[in-house]
């Protein structure tokens, strides 16, 4: 029989009566307390001091873990199980431009319950296989998850799932998407009360009527219509198991939006259903990925509609998920300027009028940035409705096309040589360094030609002069000489993203990142261009590209709120002398600003192959000034076809994309202050004594330049003459020429790079 343990000592005795006491307890507890006096003697000060701090934390942990206990029993007690027929009809969110009017909708009401014995079973299992594979077999709740959730969200790292179909029917139905340890323990309450209340299977049933699936439904027999144009009974399991995946992230996962991670979705689930067993190893492969219908869910001809799904992506990343938004009655106040908007969609909608029959499959994107914050000021994707061609079209070009920006991107090419002579590396390059522009280079084993139209002006020039006349071959060297991987580094640190579907970005399908880098072989989006070019204008300050300012709740409740995340990218005398270079681009392209000095460049890419090889398939204009930075592109859309312009001759940067960006710059910035550029050259040649930027930004002020008229694209500029030996920093040309109508493509290149 074991003796019950003597009552605790007071540790503020004095030493005879704890010496009484001790006296009379048990032989062994006597033992006991000796051996552990010893152990804590032999133990230094240090020793001691932690192992009290670790038992305090025990025993709060401990008290913690009790209140959160009682919070789940009260609120087991006093909360009421949801049921479908009582829950909010769900309420549109409002997209607002930054003034507060509104912009644009998102979400509809589009739900149709069904009972769950109309639901095939192979498709209430595709459900389970992705969301919840032993809903029938634990309770209803995943405690290890929900505190693995809470305690992430409480770190305010990534939102973490973890929740079985019964907490996240709880979640979607009764309570929202804070990130709170009381709304978990609230969830994990009710949950528990649902599943003591009622069976799986009615469970199951109510989560698959209110459920968000994407394109504006909820449930899944309104679901069914919208993807398959099917009633749900009639759905077999390859279909459910494209709906079971969606799931997780409707917009995402939709084919319609990126058919590659919809169909990798697609797959997981359908192993989940062989690794339950709902379908044997030798039905997998004879199970097609099935179809689904164009989403009709974005108003036709309405090309703010893209700026509620660029939106609806930017929130998911934040935290806030599809179904809160389409739910919840949420105001979003974003970015975008209401009249830079209505600027940016007049500056396509002229410039793209009268196009030739020829001319009808380019598809076009205009993005322009705030310099000094990331914010978003305008944004165009596309028709988001038919485009030029009379055809459907409800792709975002502007923040989901990614696309070879040819020569728009030497600025990062030259930002990392300037780096790199900034850091004592050699060689160490300035802009009025001396480099091997010449027609015709051979570059790691590649063969590489400026455009035939440059011949005038190939030779040994500077980098300035290289930059003005966009020579391939200066830039390719360039990028060899330094380090393509030092240009990708650069880039990076400006604002272009670093992965895609999460492969690396400016890289060989090998990983690795070659030559072509330094006129822009390696896909990007205008969007990064805008936000990248941004660094340039803020003295080197990057700024992460953004749309959502603030969101809250149809009570007011503040869910998010934008917080500046600027950074240093790179040394404020690079970014001055990269734009010395960049000054004179839009006056030589015959796209000059009116009255006002601006820093540009052009691009394009070339076809190398197939029956449009020679002519180009992308065309960019991209340039700032310190009020705004805006990227143009226009492009078929792929590799392979031509895009031409009104004389059938090749599109170039200077083209619609610089008369697009002209239009829209001198239309924006109408009536704002004309600020001055960079003047003076910063960084010379040889210049190896790194000194670090100052933590927080602060540009010298530069005198205003005398602007110099530019030349518009009907005036008729005398004819340049070529300059014998090497230009200097910025050589004489006479008069500003206007390149030829249609000059051949901008890169040849023997053999063709695995890049």
């Amino acid at each position: 029989m074991s003796e019950a343990a003597p009552p605790r000592i007071p540790r503020r005795l004095d030493p005879y009566r704890r010496r009484r006491i001790e006296e009379r307890l048990p032989q062994w507890w006597q033992d006991r307390r000796v051996r552990k006096r010893a152990r804590l003697l032999q133990m230094s000060r240090a020793r001691r001091f932690w192992r009290r701090v670790g038992l305090d934390f025990v025993w709060l942990l401990g008290f913690v873990a009790t209140l959160m206990v009682a919070a789940v029993v009260l609120f087991y007690t006093l909360s009421n199980v949801p049921r479908p027929e009582d829950l909010p009809v769900p309420q549109v969110a409002l997209v607002q431009y930054s003034d507060g009017s509104t912009l644009t909708r998102i979400g509809t009401t589009n739900r149709v319950p069904v009972p769950l014995s109309k639901v095939p079973e192979g498709v209430r299992w595709a459900v389970l296989a992705a969301e919840d594979r032993n809903f029938y077999k634990e309770p209803g709740v995943s405690i290890k998850g929900t505190f693995r959730a809470a305690l992430n969200d409480l770190r305010g790292g990534d939102t973490q799932g973890g929740s079985g179909i019964t907490q996240q029917y709880v979640k979607n139905a009764y309570l929202n998407s804070s990130r709170t340890l009381t709304r978990k323990l609230r969830e994990l309450a009710i949950a528990v009360k649902l599943s003591r209340q009622y069976s799986k299977d009615q469970i199951l049933e109510w989560y698959l009527n209110t459920v968000y699936f994407g394109r504006g439904t909820y449930g899944i027999e309104a679901a069914s219509e919208a993807y398959f144009g099917l009633d749900v009974s009639k759905l077999n399991v390859a279909q459910g198991a494209l709906l079971a995946g969606l799931l997780r992230a409707p917009s995402y996962y939709d084919p319609a939006q990126n058919p590659g991670p919809a169909k990798d979705r697609w797959r997981y689930v359908m192993d989940g259903l062989v690794s339950t067993g709902h379908l044997t190893a030798e039905q997998l492969p004879k199970i097609a990925f099935p179809k689904t219908k164009p989403d009709r869910s974005q108003p036709a001809s309405d090309p703010n509609g893209l700026i509620g799904n660029a939106v609806t992506t930017e929130l998911e990343q934040l935290g806030i998920d599809e179904a809160t938004i389409n739910t919840k009655g949420l105001r979003i106040r974003t970015t975008v300027d209401r009249a830079a908007q209505a600027d940016a969609i007049a500056a396509i909608g002229q410039t793209f009028t009268g196009l030739t029959a020829q001319q009808r499959n380019m598809k076009n994107a205009l993005v322009a940035e705030n310099p000094q914050s990331g914010a978003i000021l305008a944004y165009y994707g596309g028709p988001n409705g038919k485009n030029y061609a009379g055809q459907p079209d409800y792709f975002d070009y502007a923040g989901q096309g990614w696309r070879p920006p040819g020569s728009s991107f030497k600025p990062y090419a030259l930002a990392a040589a300037l780096t790199q002579n900034l850091k004592g590396k050699k060689p160490a390059y300035a802009i009025n360094s001396v480099v091997d522009g010449s027609q015709t280079r051979v570059i790691d084993g590649t063969t590489i030609s400026n455009d035939p139209s440059d011949a005038q002006y190939s030779g040994h020039v500077t980098l300035a002069f290289a930059m003005k006349v966009s020579l391939n071959t200066a830039f390719d060297g360039l990028a060899n000489d330094i380090g393509p991987a030092n240009v990708a580094t650069t880039a990076y640190a400006a604002g272009i993203p670093k992965t895609h579907n999460g492969k690396p970005t400016l890289a060989s399908s090998d990983g690795k990142t070659r030559f072509g880098i330094g006129i822009g072989d390696y896909p990007v989006r205008p969007l990064d261009q805008a936000v990248g070019f941004g660094t340039f204008a803020d003295a080197g300050v990057a700024h992460t590209g953004y749309l959502v300012q603030e969101v809250t709740d149809a009570d007011g409740h503040v869910l998010y709120k934008h917080k500046d995340t600027s950074r240093r990218a790179m040394d404020p005398r690079v970014a001055n002398d990269v734009a010395l270079t960049l000054e004179p681009v839009a006056g030589f392209s015959g796209v000059g600003l009116s009255g006002r000095p601006s820093a540009a460049k052009t691009g394009t890419e070339g076809i190398l192959s197939g029956k449009d090889a020679g002519k180009n398939s992308d065309a960019w204009m991209v340039g700032y000034t310190p009020q705004v930075s805006t990227a143009v592109w226009v492009g078929s859309g792929d590799s392979t076809h031509a895009i031409y312009n009104g004389n059938g001759g090749n599109e170039y940067g200077r083209d619609l994309p610089g008369q697009a960006w002209k239009l829209f710059m001198d239309t924006y910035l109408a009536g704002k202050p004309s600020l001055p550029l960079p003047s003076t050259q910063q960084i010379t040649e040889g210049q190896d004594v790194y000194t670090p930027p100052p933590s927080t930004p602060t540009p010298t002020p530069t005198p205003t330049p005398t602007p110099t008229p530019s030349t518009s694209a009907s005036s008729t500029p005398s004819t340049p003459t070529p300059t014998p030996t090497p230009p200097t920093l910025l050589p004489p040309i006479t008069g500003s020429p206007t390149p030829p109508t249609s000059p051949p493509p901008s890169r040849t290149r023997t053999p063709t790079p695995t890049g």
